[in-house]
């Protein structure tokens, strides 16, 4: 029993029983018998903790990286535990970091309700019920509440609890991180400010506890977090900074769920949408029984009331798997549409094998002080394209880049032509213009003429799109002198328009970053396609005509 703990219990000799007065030792049975909270009805209930909250609580670690479904409870779970540590250590510091400053604000109010309600005798009150009563009147009077503003809060054992949007300059011995994933999403400033601020205020033998509802697909400060987690799972022994990976799916909580008779009745057969509807569900559920995720048909219902109210945002706000929550597109994401429908009809990330006659294409964005990318593309005909592989670095030399061709030719054999974009003709620090070094090196250049408005270009590349096939190595990390780049696959999937500016200024630009350069290389090729540097049959088909190809477990579907 700590220092406060004991002392605490000799005050309580005589007035309660002494079972409970020993079991205060405990902060598990303080933490489900001592405090009060609002359910998600609005109304008074005494904290006990659900499935996920006991899952955190029992394997605790001093970082911890928590991707979750919807209103499991997890912020108030930790809530209560942040003042639970404050009433009985002294001088325990706590931080609460969210996305907006009233969501802080909020869980504070959470904290200021269960302390103040601590002596709080509900109505046909048991014994027990008086008992916790009893206790809670004589713990407020022991650690009275010196200050409670709206950001802060301060008791006279000199614990405290501040909330904010971000947590610099202070030193804490827990952190709680609510929903970077939405701050790295709309934000992406401030979430690196609170991984180097906030997260660096913990000393290693302290505790973070970060809980996100995932957003913004595969990128992003989160995104990068909780991959690096999940690296961690099953490792015998994690250091203090090492986070500990959880995740709490929709299906696990058994407040998620319905009747079964809404899942169990057909929907008419007149009703298309409906049939279309029930024909997605069960597909996606079969998908889940592959995955040893087995769901009664209460779940089923459960989940398709949420499919209608949200769409294919369900998996983002109610995951089944991690690599579900990842693979929603981000909210800005510019060809959002065309990938999920390439998605949908098994033409993203497949296994195939390349045209032995179709021409080659390789399709650059030039940067040697930047990143550098390349796409090797082929013309089938039919007027279909397949996407072979993809390629990018950063800071290397012209010469480590034609090498990459170089063994691309041989892979493939075959004799690419390539697509330059307009700045190809501006002088090579080596001499000559960067046309004129591939020239030498024997490569048959094209310069693809300025688009001058880029969003002409991106149109181009959404009309191309439903006409490819990218192969899965398209999707390949690359790490080249220890640096890791993003696949071209997740390149795409990750080019946004730019957040809003201060004071809600809108952005018509797409984002410059690491999956950009990849971006404007692929929309080089759809350019010369537009423009008609690239052979096209006068009849092509629609993406609903195309015939299956060579891929191995893929066909060309609309």
């Amino acid at each position: 029993m700590s220092g406060f703990a004991e002392s605490f219990a000799e005050r309580l000799a005589g007035q309660v029983d002494a079972r409970m007065v020993r079991l205060l030792a405990s902060r598990e049975w303080r933490l489900n018998h001592l405090y009060h909270i609002t359910n998600k009805e609005g109304k008074l209930q005494r904290f006990q903790m659900n499935i996920e909250q006991r899952e955190l609580y029992n394997r605790l670690h001093y970082r911890n990286e928590i991707l979750k479904a919807r209103q499991l409870g997890i912020s108030t779970f930790v809530a209560i535990l942040i003042l639970d540590c404050c009433l009985f250590r002294s001088h325990f510091s706590a931080g609460i970091v969210d996305k907006t400053l009233e969501e802080a604000k909020k869980k504070l109010d959470k904290v200021y309700l269960a302390y103040n309600l601590l002596d709080y005798l509900p109505p046909e009150a048991t014994e027990q019920d008086r008992a916790l009563a009893a206790i809670g009147k004589e713990l407020k009077e022991a650690v009275p509440l010196l200050k409670n503003s709206a950001l802060e809060a301060r008791w006279n054992n000199g614990s405290e609890l501040a909330v904010g949007v971000t947590m610099r300059g202070r030193t804490l011995q827990l952190l709680h991180v609510s929903e970077l994933a939405y701050v790295a999403n709309h934000n992406p400033i401030r979430a690196k400010e609170v991984l180097t601020g906030a997260l660096q205020a913990v000393s290693k033998e302290c505790i973070v506890i970060k809980e996100s509802t995932h957003e913004g697909g595969r990128s992003g400060i989160n995104y990068e977090m909780v991959v690096r987690a999940m690296a961690n799972t099953g490792k015998p022994k994690l250091s203090p900074l090492d986070y500990r990976f959880f995740f709490f799916s929709w299906h696990d909580n058994p407040g998620y769920e319905l009747d079964a008779e809404y899942w169990q009745q057909k929907p008419d057969p007149q009703h298309k949408e409906l049939l279309h509807e029930r024909r997605k569900l069960e597909e996606y559920f079969e998908e889940l029984e592959k995955c040893g995720i087995h769901l009664t048909d209460r779940k089923k219902a459960w989940y398709q009331t949420q499919y209608r109210a949200l769409g294919f945002a369900v998996r983002q706000e109610f995951p089944s798997t991690p690599d579900e929550a990842f693979d929603v597109l981000a909210e800005r994401a510019i060809y959002a549409n065309q990938i999920l429908r390439l998605k949908a009809a098994g033409r993203w990330a497949a296994d195939f094998e390349p045209d032995p006659v179709a021409p080659y294409y390789v399709s650059w964005d030039i940067g040697l002080s930047d990143y550098m990318c390349l796409w090797l593309i082929q013309a089938v005909p039919g007027g279909r394209f397949q996407i072979l592989d993809h390629y990018s670095a950063n800071n290397q030399q012209l010469q480590h880049y034609i090498g990459k061709v170089r063994a691309w030719e041989a892979q493939f054999m075959c004799k690419p032509h390539h697509l330059l974009p307009h700045d190809a003709s501006n002088r090579h620090p080596g001499g000559g213009s960067f046309e004129q070094v591939l020239q030498q090196a024997g490569f048959l250049t094209t310069v693809v003429p300025r688009t001058p408005d880029i969003w002409r270009g991106i149109q181009s590349v959404r009309m191309l799109m439903p006409y490819c096939l990218f192969h899965e190595r398209c999707g390949a990390e690359l790490e080249v002198d220890g640096h890791k780049y993003p696949g071209g696959l997740q390149c795409l999937e990750n080019y946004q328009t730019a957040p809003d500016g201060n004071n809600g200024t809108l952005r018509t630009q797409p984002l410059h970053d690491r999956y950009s350069h990849s971006c404007d290389a692929f929309r080089i090729f759809a350019e010369a396609w537009d423009g008609g540097f690239i052979g096209r049959d006068d009849y092509m088909q629609t993406p609903q005509e195309m015939q299956p190809t060579r891929a191995v477990g893929c066909e060309w579907l609309g």
